[in-house]
């Protein structure tokens, strides 16, 4: 092989290299991007943020084994690897590469040897950091005061300066000055007042300024030099001439409205500054809780500590006696937020903290709710479900109680929407939901199961059967029927037993042939037993009817058989009229042809039966046709 081959050989297995990490480096982009998605959504031990985080460690440890380091660069809205865009999003409200760039950051380097921890610090740090308002976080910040190991990162010097110029001239500008210009700043100014002139009213104008008080005449938005200084005063006006100047402008907008000006009504501008006004101050059980927060913090003595939890305990036990749920709320979400504070330098806080979010979901704050529930308090109910919701599956059965005793549709809207997530999640969950003593919410969860796959919610359905409500079972038996499966099929057969007639019988009209001809077999013989004989004219029809719909060989011919059988018995009989039903469900040539010979029948209750199913399958055929 000549040395022009061997080079290029080496450039082909290098461009294949490049193409290789590129490819991977945008799955591993992408995978980063989900998870800081997830990891916004969803908290962090749920199975979505934890199936995220695991998917992206896999990843990038894998391109670290593989290449030693991940250089990622940075534009406004993109992010690039070896040159090649890899990402893009250019919605900044969302964007990640814009979340790194807007900080200054242009190249962060991810190097072998990162372990889980130090991946997982550094996805928490992106989480924080874009979880907050953007002229609040600092991610380039962040990562310095973290100072992760195997990270690297460049920001330009020049990024940074202007960054601290800007935030000391918006500092400056909030308190009403100005940064002194640089070449300004090391010079005397020599000031000189004409006391005479002072009190004039009047001021003369330099050249350049009048000729840039002219444009601004001329001009809507006149555009003035960097180095325009307004420091002239205005002449004195009249009092009537300013008041003709405001009446003209207001005409003048009245007349010519901007279309993007919002125009609010007296009354709307006052329920609008009634909001602000309450945006603005919180409430005294606000104010108190961030007290205490504070002082649980700081608090040194162990003793006093627990003086103080139980004084919140105390402060929680009377909001719930008073149907104010929402301190309830704050306080819980404000004891969970205190834990990782306290966790590291004050780590025998932590069981104190958790024995009081556990004695919130007892069964003594849920007897106060309860209590308050059986008098008919009027009660916020948004507030009680967010309350109650908060704790999950333990409120379950509390939540299910109270969906049984407050007929109140936005409440029970919400307790049904979180029974259908948990059903999604974990089908399982479906008889702890089923109960006669709660026919409206079992109602309701037969209704979400009609809707989940059916192979994960159908063996769920057996439950129903236990239940002695019928018009609960009715309705398990109709859902059952709207799916197309044999699991469905083997638990109507369950309620073909049932004590109930009319249960049996729904259960019945509701099977469905679904190609089982071991099943179809064993139904054809249960007829000649001593269980069938007990059953009603009509559900013994019904039978018949499932066998005709099959329209299965073995079917017809069974059908034939008893319908020609010969005898006088009255069983024998009701037997035979079942047949018709059965031939008239099948309702091919031959079971027509074979009803036709029926006519001539000795036995006239069959003869009527035949007659009637003739007639009503002309009619059909007819429609058909």
């Amino acid at each position: 092989m000549t040395p022009e081959d061997k080079t290029s050989e080496r450039a082909t297995e290098e461009r294949e290299v490049d193409s290789q990490a590129i490819l991977k480096a945008k799955e591993l982009i992408l995978a980063l991007a989900n998870t800081i998605s997830a990891l916004k959504i969803f908290p962090a031990h749920h199975a979505s943020a934890v199936h995220f985080r695991q998917d992206f460690i896999s990843k990038l440890k894998s391109f670290l084994d593989d290449y030693q380091k991940f250089e990622l660069e940075i534009g406004e809205f993109a992010f690039f690897f070896q040159g090649k865009q890899i990402y893009q999003d250019e919605i900044s409200s969302k964007s990640l590469p814009f979340f790194f760039y807007k900080d200054g950051l242009r190249l962060l380097v991810l190097y072998q040897g990162m372990d889980d921890q130090e991946i997982n610090e550094l996805l928490d740090l992106i989480r924080q950091e874009s979880a907050k308002p953007a002229e609040e976080s600092d991610f380039v910040n962040a990562l310095w005061l973290k100072d992760l190991p195997n990270v690297q990162y460049y920001a330009p010097e020049e990024f940074i300066e202007s960054r601290i110029l800007e935030e000391r001239a918006e500092t400056l500008s909030k308190k009403g000055l100005q940064i002194i210009p640089q070449e300004l700043a090391n010079q005397v100014v020599d000031i000189k007042v004409d006391r005479e002139k002072l009190f004039s009213g009047q001021i003369e104008l330099k050249p350049e300024e009048r000729q840039a008080l002219e444009k601004f005449k001329e001009d809507d938005l006149p555009e003035l030099p960097e180095t325009w200084q307004q420091t002239m005063n205005f002449i004195e006006t009249t009092k009537s001439e300013a008041e003709a100047d405001e009446s003209e402008t207001q005409k003048k907008a009245q007349q010519t409205p901007s279309s993007d000006m919002l125009i609010l009504s007296s009354e709307d501008q006052e329920t609008l500054q009634r909001l602000i006004e309450k945006n603005r101050h919180l409430s005294p059980e606000e104010e108190f809780l961030n007290l205490m927060m504070e002082i649980l913090a700081l608090e040194n003595d162990l003793e006093q500590f627990k003086t103080n939890l139980n004084i919140l305990r105390d402060f929680y036990q009377e909001n719930i006696k008073s149907g104010n749920f929402k301190i309830p709320i704050i306080m819980d979400r404000k004891i969970r937020d205190l834990k990782p504070i306290v966790a590291a330098d004050q780590p025998d806080k932590i069981p104190l903290l958790e024995d009081f979010l556990a004695s919130s979901s007892s069964l003594k704050i849920l007897d106060e709710i309860r209590k308050l529930v059986d008098q008919k308090v009027e009660l916020n109910y948004e507030a009680l479900y967010d309350y109650l919701s908060q704790f999950g599956e333990t409120a379950l059965p509390f939540l299910a109680e109270l969906f049984e005793k407050i007929d109140q549709p936005d409440f029970r809207a919400k307790i049904k929407n979180h029974v259908r997530q948990k059903l999604e999640e974990t089908p399982q969950l479906a008889p702890a939901f089923i109960d006669d003593l709660k026919p409206a919410l079992t109602e309701a969860v037969i209704e979400i199961m009609s809707t989940l796959p059916a192979k994960k919610i159908i063996p769920q359905f057996s439950t129903f059967i236990t239940l002695s409500n019928q018009a609960l079972k009715l309705k398990a038996i109709e859902a059952l029927s709207s799916f197309n499966e044999e699991m469905a099929n083997k638990i109507l057969l369950g309620f073909m037993n049932d004590p109930d007639s009319q249960v049996r019988l729904k259960a019945t009209t509701s099977l469905k042939f679904l190609g089982d001809t071991t099943r179809l077999q064993q139904l054809m013989k249960d007829i000649f037993t001593p269980q069938f004989r007990k059953k009603s004219f009509e559900e013994k029809k019904a039978l018949f009817e499932f066998i005709g719909r099959t329209r299965r060989a073995e079917a017809f011919s069974f059908l034939k058989k008893v319908f020609l059988k010969k005898s006088f018995r009255p069983s024998i009989t009701e037997l035979r009229v079942c047949a018709v039903a059965g031939l008239e469900a099948m309702g091919t040539k031959d079971a027509v042809d074979l009803l036709r010979r029926g006519e001539r029948f000795l036995r006239r209750r069959v003869r009527e039966a035949v007659a009637e199913a003739l007639v009503r399958l002309t009619i059909k055929n007819s429609k058909e046709q």
